[in-house]
């Protein structure tokens, strides 16, 4: 199991198994050796490899009942090459049943802002945001990418009630984007967590390799796990500046 997601309206947690070529879900209680409630799996569902860069994360839509997949190519073993892309399933799915879209092409960790209704998928070293449904060949209405937007690896999050959109950026932080941004443009704030979060000791990685984020807007705050330091770490959360101020600020 590389990825899970969880479902806060209907308490479920979705778990991807790249071995299994397979997506489990389990009650939000479940606890021990408990079977998944829904198995989606087989050769008609589209799921097949063991690719690292793809099967490796999963993304439920509680809002709109679905279950989001990115495939790709990174690391099969076997029976390769496949269309990368993002796999869209019926939150309800079960068995060996086919996806209801297939959105081709981007293959990367994806978030879902169902205010702006929006899917964004993290791929090419950039942000591409999609209509909610896209599906096919369609194109993104906004890509974020470039050498002032600084995105960087780790995982996705977002705020629908305030439009943000959280992930890595290339210095080692965790940066705040807005669903309308499109371009190269800058993140609108950003934690530099790879400069506060230094290890003790002499090792290079210094706090880097910030994979998981969560925001719990309740209490303001960000939840980052930082696997070289071993260590999860909080931050305060204010809301971010306008982008004027922002521009101002790095302007002088």
């Amino acid at each position: 199991m590389h990825g899970m997601g969880f479902d806060p309206i209907h308490d479920e947690l979705v778990v991807n198994s790249p071995l299994a070529q397979a997506i489990l879900t389990f009650r939000g209680g479940a606890d021990g050796e408990e079977a998944p409630i829904r198995v989606i799996q087989g050769p008609n569902t589209k799921i097949v490899g063991t690719g690292y860069g793809a099967l490796s994360t999963v993304t439920p839509d509680s809002e709109g009942n679905e279950i989001f997949l990115p495939i790709g190519n990174g690391g099969y073993q076997g029976g390769g090459p496949h269309q990368e892309g993002i796999l869209v399933f019926d939150r309800l799915a079960n068995g060996d049943v086919p996806p209801k879209r297939f959105l081709i092409g981007p293959s990367g960790q994806v978030g879902i802002d169902p205010v702006a209704n929006v899917l964004i998928v993290k791929s090419g070293g950039g942000m591409m945001i999609f209509d909610r449904k896209a599906n096919g060949m369609d194109k993104p209405l906004r890509v974020i990418r470039g050498p002032n937007s600084m995105v960087g690896g780790g995982q996705i999050t977002t705020y629908p009630e305030k439009g943000w959109i959280i992930t890595g950026t290339r210095n080692g932080g965790y940066g705040v984007w807005h669903v309308s941004d499109n371009g190269d443009v800058p993140p609108r704030w950003n934690i530099p967590v790879q400069d506060i979060v230094a290890r003790s000791d002499d090792h290079p990685a210094r706090g880097a390799q910030n994979v998981g984020v969560a925001l719990v807007p309740r209490t303001k705050e960000l939840f980052v796990a930082s696997s070289q330091s071993n260590r999860i770490v909080v931050f305060a959360f204010p809301s971010p500046p306008p982008r004027a101020a922002l521009l101002r600020a790095v302007r002088g």
